[in-house]
């Protein structure tokens, strides 16, 4: 009965070690689930939202140019060809003068054309799984790619790897595994990033017909020359593997303390079936 508990115990431990590692892998595959969404709802509808306003913004700093470059100035001056005389002709166009000048004093502070790293599928997802993360700080998450606009998505060498993967394995959706780190092992679960619209071109296409604002936040060096359906990247969940270690382990210990009582019953049973046969054995009078 103990060889069959240690034998029930090491069955037991590499099922729940397997399907524990499985529930990790799943919890990943919905924050990787989550991010591709916040990805997709970014570019349908956060960015189109963003240049709607941006044009709105610009629209009206071009009408309020148009006022006081044209319009002002037109009816001030139809005002003054209607005065009599001379000098009050003059006084109108000197005080037209001071009018145009004051007014233009203040459009050096007009908005300019923004560029929101928000309106960045990368960004986005990213800020969204970290507050996902709150709750599960164990995992993970990024955005890495080999030639990145923001710096803080550049592969790392394992991760270059998985891109790379991803590049001669086209057909491939997923890219699950194990590395050693300093820290231990860890479990990792990737998707491809593909570019796979023409508005990913419109701001990683050639650098110079990016956005103008974006290249001044981040240079031209960086995040350009990128080509339609290529993979550009991996959205990347990493935990380490001592998660689904303890988890199993906790659940382990539970299994054992009931495998130990059903063992121990069993064990109490045939014990209790075994005397009361000996006994009536026992007492049964020999045949003379």
């Amino acid at each position: 009965m103990i060889a069959a508990y240690a034998a029930a115990g090491y069955i037991v431990w590499n099922q729940l070690s397997a399907n524990v590692e499985q529930d990790v892998m799943e919890t990943a595959r919905l924050m990787l689930g989550g991010a591709r969404a916040m990805r997709v709802y970014t570019t349908t509808q956060m960015a189109p939202l963003l240049d709607q306003e941006q044009a709105k913004v610009e629209h009206g700093v071009q009408n309020m140019r148009q006022a006081l470059d044209v319009q002002i100035p037109a009816a001030l001056q139809k005002a003054m060809t209607g005065l009599p005389m001379a000098r009050q002709q003059r006084i109108s166009h000197t005080a037209l003068h001071e009018i145009h000048d004051i007014a233009h004093q203040g459009p050096n502070d007009l908005p300019q054309r923004q560029f929101f790293p928000q309106s960045i599928p990368f960004y986005a997802a990213t800020e969204a799984v970290n507050y996902f993360r709150v709750q599960f700080p164990e995992f993970a998450y990024k955005e890495a790619a080999l030639n990145p606009t923001n710096p803080r998505d550049r592969t790392a060498d394992w991760e270059s790897d998985i891109v790379n993967f991803f590049r001669d394995n086209p057909s491939k959706a997923e890219l699950a595994g194990r590395r050693d780190t300093p820290a231990g092992s860890s479990l990792y679960l990737s998707t491809p990033i593909r570019a796979d619209s023409d508005r990913c071109l419109g701001c990683h296409g050639p650098a110079e017909k990016a956005p103008p604002e974006l290249v001044q936040l981040y240079g031209s060096g960086n995040g350009f020359g990128w080509r339609l359906n290529d993979v550009i990247g991996a959205q990347i969940v990493s935990v380490p593997a001592e998660v689904a270690h303890n988890r199993a382990a906790a659940a382990m210990k539970t299994v054992s303390i009931w495998l130990g009582g059903i063992f121990l019953g069993l064990y109490a049973i045939v014990n209790v079936i075994a005397f009361a046969f000996i006994s009536r054995l026992v007492a049964t009078p020999a045949a003379p």
